[in-house]
């Protein structure tokens, strides 16, 4: 069985919990301490989107200190993901030379942090724009500077707003081709369609996307909303949009022949 990490309604305890770094909604955690098995903290690498943006923020690192150490005192099991460097947003935009580029930027944080900090530490896996075998080259110098013998937990980065289910396969299927499978294999972002393709692949995934309506079945309960998604919605039927919105996208994650641990 594999693993969904998301940050459900607020009014739904859920056992695998996504928090952004950037706005993380700890009142969720307080709430649902007791429900909560695991909770990945991402890198908040959205903050990319923005192309005059080429680095993380000096008060970064603190911040991602503070927020593991926070939820730690109420989850046994929390796994923090190195701060790393995309390629999809803006691809080349974080290369700060050809042999220097979002790949080795993202190895030279993962060598700085883990040497430094003594955590759950989810791995991230980086690669460049729509090219599947460029992974191979983040993974050897893991396995030069010993990443993967240390670590068992890694992730995919490189996927977060790929449609192209053909690279999203080859992807995943390369970077399972050198992790042994006892090591787990989490993905950033993965898209409902690819899940039939790569489950037995992977261990785990997150994603958010069931703030946007996963089919039009949703329009029968909210016909004047147009499919629109209740990603920041605050109006009097926003929490029962919320609710049914998130249950949906679970019962097609099972359509899609995914077994949720949920347990």
């Amino acid at each position: 069985m594999i693993k969904f990490f998301t940050l459900p309604p607020i009014t739904i305890p859920y056992p695998y919990v996504l928090i952004n770094l950037n706005h993380p909604q700890l009142k969720y955690i307080y709430k649902y301490y007791r429900n909560i098995k695991e909770v990945i903290i991402d890198s908040g690498i959205e903050i990319f989107r923005n192309p005059n943006i080429k680095d993380y923020p000096p008060s970064h690192e603190r911040k991602l200190v503070r927020c593991y150490h926070t939820i730690r005192n109420f989850v046994k099991n929390v796994y923090v993901t190195c701060p790393d460097y995309c390629d999809d947003y803006h691809p080349k935009s974080l290369w700060l030379s050809d042999n220097y580029t979002n790949i080795e930027r993202t190895v030279d944080n993962v060598l700085y942090y883990t040497s430094k900090y003594d955590f759950n530490w989810l791995i991230p896996i980086q690669g460049h724009y729509k090219k599947p075998n460029s992974v191979f080259k983040c993974l050897k110098y893991y396995d030069k500077y010993g990443i993967i013998d240390k670590f068992n937990y890694f992730a995919i980065g490189t996927l977060c707003i790929e449609p192209d289910i053909r690279i999203i396969i080859k992807t995943i299927s390369n970077v399972r081709s050198i992790l042994e499978k006892d090591k787990k294999l989490h993905v950033f972002g993965l898209k409902i369609k690819a899940l039939k393709y790569v489950s037995h692949l992977i261990d785990s995934f997150d994603s958010m996307a069931w703030t946007r309506p996963v089919d039009s079945s949703i329009r029968k309960y909210f016909p004047d909303r147009k499919n629109r998604s209740v990603k920041g919605t605050s109006k009097i039927n926003s929490i029962k949009m919320r609710e049914i919105y998130f249950l949906k996208y679970l019962e097609r994650l099972k359509v899609y022949g995914v077994r949720l641990n949920e347990d």
